[in-house]
């Protein structure tokens, strides 16, 4: 009985918790549905918000690209409009400039127009302007004196100057160097004649001229004109170098020319030592000797050495055409050294000149400074004479001696050719002789 009581009651009270057990299960799905309602209206809040900023978003971006767009655009009038604008300040004062120097007004006035604005310097320029064209009948008028100038040739000289107001100035001397248009040095010390010579009919009283070619526009002043220099001038320019060049060039040519007429004279003619072997091979010995006997070339005295010695042992034979061999060849050589010598000397000699010189010119430009440029390139013209000779001078000596070089080594070969045969022409001839000899009998 102590047992029955408790699980009674437990069976009754299964029913009861079962319902509690579905209320809460109902309660918390209830709870949970509810709670899944609002998460998804607040989802959907959410992603319309989202949404809503995005297409903000991208409309702002829209009018950044638009305002950035038309900003690149500003910017690029803007610095078009600059350059146009500084173009046009720029050529503004291009013109001022340019007025300013046209209009002459002077350096305390130039002075004084510096820094003011280009429009009013335009009208200073253009009153300078109109009051110096006012002035030009005066100052164009025609003025005729002596006045000291520096030639085309780099010479002073005191010659009549026509003056045609500022605009040109000519001399009309009395020879090319000394006629055409006029300029002003580098440092305005002196006039310099420059361009073609201009051609002139001077009066009596040579200050007059008659008949002068202007050159009004100044192209032809501009043009280098043609400078013709006389041999005595060209030797007058070398100054004292000029003359030991000339002695070189002329002992060089008279060596050379007695070397021509030498070699030539001294021709080797291959034939006589046919003619001598045909000698040696009838064994007539004084027939041979009787051939070269009478020759005056270089062949017939080494063809003599070795018929002389003919009958002499090998060594005596070839000592004695080596060494006629070595005389003719020594005589053939002669003078050629001494052509090649003179060849080197010449240009050095001109160098020489050239660097005495340069060294009398800059001396010059240390005493009087160096703003005379036409009188300067004279002195180096003047200079350089001296290197122009020896090169001349060099050149064809140089041709020469490589010509006679060659005529030499020629005639050599043919004689050390002839000695060669005539060693085995005589060695041949030994032999032959040595066989017809008769032989010895024996006691």
């Amino acid at each position: 009985m102590l047992l029955t009581v408790p699980l009674h009651a437990a069976d009754s009270a299964k029913p009861d918790l079962a319902k509690a057990t579905a209320a809460a299960r109902e309660a918390a799905e209830a709870q949970l549905a509810t709670a899944r309602t609002r998460i998804a209206g607040e989802h959907t809040a959410l992603l319309k918000d989202l949404q809503t900023a995005l297409a903000a978003a991208n409309s702002a971006r829209d009018r950044l690209v638009a305002a950035e767009r038309e900003a690149t655009v500003a910017s690029d009038d803007l610095a078009k409009r600059t350059r146009e604008q500084e173009r046009e300040s720029t050529l503004i004062r291009q013109l001022a400039d340019r007025a300013m120097v046209s209009a002459r007004l002077g350096e305390t006035q130039d002075r004084a127009l510096q820094g003011r604005p280009p429009l009013e310097r335009v009208a200073a320029a253009l009153a300078g302007i109109a009051a110096r064209t006012a002035a030009l009948p005066t100052r164009l008028a025609l003025r005729v004196g002596e006045e000291p100038i520096i030639t085309r040739n780099g010479r002073q000289l005191s010659v009549p100057v026509v003056r045609l107001g500022e605009a040109r100035a000519i001399a009309i001397g009395s020879d090319d160097n000394a006629r055409g248009v006029l300029e002003r040095a580098a440092d305005g010390s002196s006039w310099l004649v420059i361009g073609p010579s201009l051609p002139a009919v001077i009066a009596a009283d040579a200050k007059s001229p008659a008949l002068i070619a202007l050159d009004a526009a100044g192209s032809a002043a501009h043009q280098p004109g043609e400078v013709h220099r006389t041999l005595a001038e060209w030797l007058a320019a070398g100054r004292f170098f000029i003359w030991p060049i000339i002695a070189v060039f002329l002992i060089g040519i008279l060596i050379a020319l007695e070397r021509v007429i030498s070699l030539f004279r001294r021709a080797v003619d291959p034939r006589r030592l046919l003619e001598v072997a045909g000698h040696l091979a009838r064994d007539d010995a004084a027939g041979a000797n009787a051939l070269v006997a009478g020759g005056t070339s270089p062949l017939d005295r080494v063809l003599s050495a070795g018929l002389a010695a003919l009958g002499r042992p090998r060594e005596a034979r070839e000592a004695a055409v080596e060494q006629a061999l070595l005389a003719e060849t020594g005589q053939l050589t002669r003078g050629l050294p001494a052509i090649a010598v003179l060849a080197g000397v010449a240009p050095l000699l001109g160098l020489l000149g050239t660097v005495t010189g340069m060294i009398d010119m800059f001396a010059v430009i240390a005493a009087q400074g160096s703003g005379n440029a036409k009188s300067l390139s004279g002195g180096i013209s003047e200079a350089l004479v001296c290197t122009q000779a020896g090169m001349l001078a060099a050149i064809p000596l140089l041709l020469l001696h490589a010509w006679l070089a060659r005529l030499a080594d020629r005639r050599s070969q043919l004689l050390e050719e002839a000695a060669c045969g005539v060693l085995g022409l005589t060695e041949h001839g030994d032999q032959v002789s040595n066989r017809r000899e008769p032989p010895e009998v024996l006691a």
